[in-house]
């Protein structure tokens, strides 16, 4: 028999907010957990597949003011905004999010951060939205990025607080520390700790 929390995120990932509704007022944990780890709210982000209709909006909203935890991870250590855009759910969606305490700078187990993910699905309306909220934080975003060069080859940039721009093909960042964070003085040398950084030196 399932429980209402599995319910509940069976219900989330359809987009079905009367009966995810229904199921919350009738005492499911809007935090508790289906079998792969997910709470309702983080079935429904990684059910997106790019911008959602107005119901799915209204349904994530519904569960981040009935105290969904925006920073709450899966067994992969994934939080709902990486699912948001992995699955380039849009600005939008990322804002709701961020507004409720998602944090984008927080790592999966794989040291990927939603600020990665962002800029892997070449999204750039959501990657704005993301670092204008990291700098409101007080953090400095370091980005660096392997692109393709116009003769085929890998090319490797970095960028300070401004995200690759969207003419730039293709552009891949992967490894944890690709995007660096830091807060403080923008001259602090910690900022400038680049380690594993692959592809060809600048």
């Amino acid at each position: 028999e399932l429980s209402t929390e599995e319910e509940a995120s069976s219900a989330a990932s359809s987009a079905k907010l009367r009966l995810v509704r229904l199921l919350v007022e009738g005492g499911a944990q809007v935090n508790g957990r289906n079998p792969r780890g997910e709470t309702a709210l983080l079935a429904a982000c990684k059910a997106l597949r790019g911008e959602p209709g107005p119901e799915t909006v209204k349904l994530l909203t519904y569960l981040l003011h009935n105290k969904a935890d925006p920073n709450a991870q899966d067994r992969a250590g994934r939080t709902a905004l990486m699912y948001a855009c992995m699955e380039r759910a849009g600005a939008q969606v990322a804002s709701i999010l961020l507004a409720a305490g998602a944090d984008p700078s927080m790592e999966d187990y794989s040291g990927a951060s939603a600020l990665v993910y962002a800029i892997n699905a070449q999204h750039q309306t959501t990657l704005k939205v993301l670092m204008d909220a990291c700098q409101a934080r007080g953090r400095d975003i370091i980005i660096i990025a392997t692109e393709m060069g116009v003769n085929g080859g890998p090319v490797t940039r970095r960028y300070l607080n401004v995200p690759p721009s969207p003419d730039t093909s293709p552009v891949s960042c992967m490894s944890p520390s690709d995007i660096v964070l830091k807060t403080g003085s923008p001259n602090s040398p910690e900022g400038e700790n680049i380690f594993n950084f692959r592809g060809t030196s600048e």
